[in-house]
């Protein structure tokens, strides 16, 4: 035999050796059929906690710390699971399953420095290090990139200047006041034309995530806009905050959130609309490379002054996007729904829409990025417009094209393109609008 020809000190470290990856193996295997049977019951958890209890005394074998990396990342503890896995490449730095399993998890946690510190190698096979986040960026995001599974919040300021060729969304003036048949004769009052304007604007965005247990976390964030307008729309200035708050249950790959939503809406200075109600959420990152997400709204939009207006406005949505390796991103989205009026007798004021998203950002260089998006949206009213005699129907069309420069970490300068084009069977609701702005965004 083999280990007869080794030194007897030698032979007795290998045979010890073999003796307790034995003995891992068998562990590791008898708590592997068990966690199987959990799992399949959907008990995730207790699953883990079978691994958890003899983590002490085996911690260190690669087998059993291989075992415990899937059970911990199947019950949603990304933290436990990197760290086992990390323990299997200290005995096996070439294990390539390993290697692999590292790095989605350092993707899943947003732990950017994490990522760049893998061999190149491990980086090429999974996705660019940026990728995983890049979809968050695009989309929205709680964890602050490097957060390590751990609580954070992070934000950003935006200044702006652009030139606006529609600040009231009126109508055009080329258009005047086109008589309908049947209908009286009509004008359009002064203050309704189209009015554009030069703006300066500003931002503030928070958002942020509080960790209850590896699983549950209170999450939300907080949105404050204002601009300001040459001297002659000055009573036109429009400001906005929009704040939410709620809870997040996360396992795996799948988040769900439920959020309490609040928005103000005012208009030099007064309130124009006020909105409040629920919004919940699916998530569901399929690889660092896919994410699929759904959500469901429902908000009361209150008018100050004008309460015949209000409405409960209801929508859903389905998404996705997808990550190219180069950290490009392309999205899609889906939605519908409508507003029901809050009081009889004005089904008018109220419609079904179904609208479309589809978007995406190609990196030209690690500084330099273009972006486009487009939006559709047909709004179909609940009944004949008392004036006009027409059912009134909506379709609304967005295009949005820009760059994207970082001159430096955590700044971000972006030049904006944006269309938006309104065409309905009543007349006085068509409208054209053209947005041009250069922003600057410090993020922290």
């Amino acid at each position: 035999m083999w280990e007869n020809r080794l030194p007897r000190g030698l032979r007795a470290a290998v045979l010890g050796g073999l003796g307790l990856t034995a003995a891992g193996l068998a562990l590791a295997d008898v708590l592997s059929g068990q966690v199987r049977a959990l799992q399949q019951q959907g008990a995730a958890q207790e699953a883990f906690a079978l691994f958890d209890a003899q983590e002490a005394e085996h911690a260190g074998d690669p087998a059993f710390d291989q075992a415990l990396a899937v059970a911990a990342e199947a019950a949603g503890l990304y933290t436990r699971a990197l760290l086992a896995w990390e323990r299997v490449l200290q005995v096996q730095p070439n294990n390539r399953s390993a290697q692999d399993a590292q790095a989605r998890l350092l993707q899943s946690l947003g732990d950017v420095h994490g990522l760049q510190a893998l061999p190149e190698a491990v980086r090429q096979r999974s996705m660019a290090v940026d990728a995983a986040r890049s979809i968050d960026q695009h989309l929205y995001s709680y964890d602050r990139p490097g957060h390590g599974g751990r609580s954070s919040w992070h934000g950003s300021i935006d200044l702006g200047l652009g030139h606006d060729s529609n600040i009231n969304a009126g109508l055009d003036r080329g258009v005047g006041a086109t008589q309908i048949p049947g209908v009286p004769a009509w004008t359009v009052d002064p203050g309704a034309w189209e009015r554009f304007s030069a703006y300066a604007a500003l931002g503030l965005t928070l958002r942020g995530r509080y960790h209850l247990t590896p699983q549950w976390s209170v999450v939300g964030g907080g949105y404050l806009a204002t601009r300001h307008h040459s001297t002659s729309a000055q009573s036109l200035e429009p400001s906005e905050a929009d704040g939410h708050l709620g809870v997040a249950w996360r396992s795996n790959r799948h988040e769900w959130m439920l959020t309490a939503r609040g928005v103000h809406e005012a208009r030099d200075g007064h309130q124009v609309r006020g909105s409040a109600g629920l919004q919940g959420e699916w998530i569901y990152r399929m690889d660092g490379l896919h994410q699929w997400g759904v959500f469901v709204q429902s908000l009361d939009m209150r008018y100050p002054g004008q309460r015949l207006r209000d409405v409960r406005r209801t929508v859903g949505g389905l998404s996705h996007a997808l990550v190219l390796r180069n950290g490009s991103i392309v999205y899609l989205g889906v939605h519908a729904g409508e507003e029901s009026p809050r009081r009889d007798g004005v089904d008018d004021l109220g419609h079904r829409l179904v609208g479309a998203r589809l978007g995406g950002q190609w990196m030209l260089n690690p500084h330099w990025a273009v972006f486009a998006s487009v939006d559709a949206e047909r709004r179909r009213f609940g009944a004949v417009d008392p004036f006009f005699t027409l059912l009134r129907k909506d379709v609304q069309w967005r295009l949005a094209l820009g760059l994207s420069w970082v001159p430096a970490p955590g700044w971000r300068v972006t030049p904006q393109v944006e269309w938006t084009d309104v065409d309905s069977t009543v007349p006085i609701f068509t409208y054209q609008r053209r947005q041009v702005s250069i922003s600057l965004r410090r993020e922290f």
